[in-house]
């Protein structure tokens, strides 16, 4: 071996996804590196000050002595293999800037390797954006040669996800074939080789698919509701058939938030040259809107008063996984009629523009509504046993997990009830 060559992978970008295939990878195959361009990612990672996108991450067994933690750039030309590990950056409306994600792949390829090298990108990119790369930066560079790696972690579960893949997806020639099933031969799922374009456009499909799926869930709930049914009872007789099937993505909710489906909406919004396929996704974001707005005119209907105090349980899209991005409570939040707090079980310290409580039952005595999203076991009896006392104050439970935790009543709504159980 010589003095540059090393036999294990770094991986560049400590968001959420660096962070989950680094640990994991130290789990699952062996040692490996990690780097990144912000110096403080690399110092709250080194203090297992760990993404809030998975709460999990400091559980995982690990021996610590497999992963590396550089801190130069210069040291990432050791390895012959870079996975680039950059979550794409979304605004608060879902929609993606890939400027950042550009920008440190020119980077990354400005290094002058020793050997051949290969980049295995994983950021959520459109159908062209790796040719584009490529023939931007590399030209006739025959040194690096860049792969992407169709990522399909789910927030919350990520890491048994790439533990335990069912399956996966490279855009790369045919050539790395050897390569990749030398690399990822502890995985014992089905691994699949296409082209950039149908491999990027692999990651896009799979995320309009479940938008499609959350839509189709909101659709058919709001017209269950004209028609006086609770669209949740029947939901588990729809999965049963298996031409839908028992993993599959509808559940309504109160809206499609966390931006990790609404890059892709972007993506063929912007890229697609077919006018109605435009139209088609403007009118699910319109719906999508609408249900945030018919959220905020529920509380109102409830409490006339022109100052509501609110207090929000759970303020993230889902319990194991934080994000405020394309909110479901931006309506509300934005509309200075409500006087919002908020109480969270699992993430204790949140730099948001509201006020964050630490005394659940205190905060419920205070406020008019009580939105209720999500809360751990211990929380949800105190919620529980208040409820069970008082009826001057309302809970409006918005939960597709706790969907009848209480009865509904005069002073609760429940949104989701549960899904009717088989007979027989």
């Amino acid at each position: 071996m010589n003095k540059y060559e090393v036999k294990h992978p770094v991986f560049l970008g400590l968001s959420h996804i660096g962070q989950v295939y680094s640990i994991s990878w130290a789990k699952k195959v062996g040692p490996c590196a990690v780097y990144d361009f912000n110096k403080k990612k690399l110092s709250d990672f080194k203090n297992q000050k760990y993404s809030r996108e998975e709460k999990d991450l400091d559980k995982i067994k690990f021996n610590k002595n497999k992963l590396v933690i550089y801190k130069n750039f210069n040291d990432l030309k050791k390895h012959d293999t870079i996975f680039f590990t950059y979550d794409t950056p979304i605004n608060n409306l879902g929609c993606p800037n890939l400027k950042s994600i550009e920008s440190y792949i020119k980077k990354l390829i400005s290094i002058k390797f020793h050997k051949k090298t290969k980049i295995i990108i994983t950021s959520q990119v459109y159908p062209g954006f790796m040719d584009k790369m490529k023939k931007k930066y590399l030209r006739n560079d025959s040194k690096i040669e860049l792969i992407y790696m169709v990522d399909t972690l789910k927030m919350g579960n990520a890491i048994d996800r790439f533990l335990n893949p069912e399956q996966l997806v490279f855009g790369c020639s045919g050539e790395n074939k050897t390569f990749i099933l030398r690399l990822f031969k502890k995985f014992k799922c089905k691994k699949y080789i296409f082209t950039l374009k149908e491999a990027e456009l692999i990651k896009v499909s799979i995320n309009l698919y479940l938008y499609f799926s959350v839509s189709f869930s909101n659709i058919l709930d709001d017209y269950s509701k004209q028609i006086g049914v609770n669209f949740t009872n029947i939901i588990g007789s729809l999965k049963n058939d298996a031409r839908i099937g028992k993993y599959s993505y509808i559940h309504p909710s109160p809206s499609i938030s966390g931006g990790h489906l609404e890059r892709d909406v972007f993506y063929i919004k912007k890229y697609s040259n077919n006018l109605q396929t435009k139209k088609i996704f403007n009118n699910f974001q319109v719906f999508d809107q609408r249900k945030k707005v018919n959220l905020k005119n529920i509380l109102f209907d409830l409490k006339k008063n022109k100052k509501i105090k609110l207090l929000i349980i759970g303020i993230s899209y889902k319990e194991n996984s934080f994000s405020m991005v394309n909110s479901m409570f931006r309506e509300i939040l934005n509309d200075k009629r409500f006087n919002v707090v908020f109480f969270d079980s699992y993430f204790k310290k949140i730099n948001i523009k509201i006020n964050q409580v630490n005394k659940l039952a205190d905060s419920i005595d205070e406020s008019d509504i009580v939105l209720f999203n999500y809360a751990n076991n211990n929380d949800l009896q105190i919620i529980k046993k208040k409820f069970m006392k008082i009826d001057n104050k309302y809970l409006v439970n918005i939960s597709t997990k706790q969907k009848s935790f209480l009865k509904s009543s005069k002073n609760i709504i429940n949104f989701f009830s549960q899904q009717t159980l088989p007979v027989c």
